[in-house]
Order: structure tokens, then C-alpha cells, then sequence
């Protein structure tokens, strides 16, 4: 990511208020079932830490990776609130690599970098679960997003068709289009 994005996630993540709120996702809530009640976790963007915050409540070591300072501080004062413990890790996912069979879990919430997939793949352990929920083409029109930042109908589905997918979904209603998927690695 560039100068510019961290700049821009540092101002959105500078007010007192947590622009997505201190709960987790609703995905990442309805299929909580479906998480071990422990092991290593990686919230990939993981913004003001509401996902990583979560995952650590469940039992897992969760590192929160983001590119903006202000939000990594919100992600750890989250934590405390909620008594919480979690990691917090300020990087540039371009420069970035990820570890060898090194998570049982991955969070990627409201973030697309195609070129991810593979360190998504290489990071996670056999057996290990990858929670992905982001937006699709069809979100193209209610916002002004690029087209590079959507996901395209059923991407998820093929990029990790060698994944177990466990649950799955396409959303298109209310101003919101989404693609969101639980999936195991082989």
C-alpha cells in the first residue's frame, strides 16, 4: 500500500468512535461455532481490531495486522476493554510476506489484494480455517469504489477451490454486496 492509503486509514481511524463498531463481523459471529478453541490466528487488515478481539475471546493468539497506527491503537485499546489479548503488527501488506503453515486461523474482513491468496494459502496450517467476508462487483452500484477492490462473482469459490468450503455466501441487498466464505485448508 502506498504513502497515500496509510494516510487515508490513519485520518478514517482518528476519531474516538470505531467506524465499524466494537463488535465483530456478523459472519465471523453466526459461524463461530465452526472455530477451534485455540491456536495461533491472523487477522489480515485488521483495522480497529473488532474481528481480532473476538478471535482472542475464543481462545486463539491473534496477531492483527494493518497498515494504520491509529487503528492498531484502537484494536489494542478494544482488547483491554473487552479483556482481551491480542498482538498488534503496523505493516505494509505489499512488503509483507507471511509465514510458512504458520495460523489455524485467517480473518480478512472489508480488505482485496489479489496477490495475497498465496500467502493466505502458504500461512495457514493444514486444517486450518480461513474466514474471508469482502465486496463484490455488484457493490459497484451503490459506491464509488474501483473495480480492483471487488471481488468478481464466485472469486472466493474459485481461488480457494482446493479448500474445503464450509459455508458460503453472495449478498446483493440494502446498499451492501458482499461475498463472505469459511473455509478449511486440505
Amino acid at each position: 500500500m502506498s504513502l497515500k492509503d496509510k494516510e487515508k486509514w490513519n485520518n478514517k481511524y482518528e476519531s474516538g468512535e470505531y467506524i465499524t463498531g466494537k463488535e465483530p463481523s456478523a459472519w465471523l459471529q453466526a459461524n463461530a461455532h465452526l472455530l477451534a478453541k485455540s491456536g495461533k490466528a491472523l487477522d489480515i487488515a485488521g483495522g480497529e481490531g473488532r474481528n481480532s478481539v473476538f478471535a482472542a475471546s475464543k481462545g486463539y493468539e491473534v496477531t492483527c495486522l494493518d497498515i494504520a497506527e491509529n487503528g492498531l491503537r484502537k484494536a489494542q485499546a478494544l482488547a483491554q476493554e473487552k479483556n482481551a489479548k491480542i498482538t498488534t503488527v503496523l505493516a505494509d501488506l505489499d512488503s509483507k510476506s507471511l509465514k510458512t503453515n504458520e495460523y489455524d486461523l485467517v480473518l480478512c474482513f472489508n480488505f482485496l489484494d489479489r496477490s495475497l491468496f498465496s500467502g493466505i494459502r502458504q500461512t495457514l496450517k493444514s486444517g486450518g480455517l480461513l474466514f474471508y467476508e469482502t465486496f463484490t462487483l455488484d457493490y459497484l452500484k451503490y459506491s464509488n469504489f474501483k473495480k480492483e477492490w471487488v471481488l468478481e462473482a464466485n472469486e472466493l469459490l474459485q481461488e480457494f477451490s482446493d479448500f474445503r468450503i464450509l459455508r458460503y455466501q453472495e449478498v446483493d441487498e440494502n446498499s451492501k454486496a458482499f461475498a463472505s466464505m469459511v473455509a478449511q485448508k486440505p
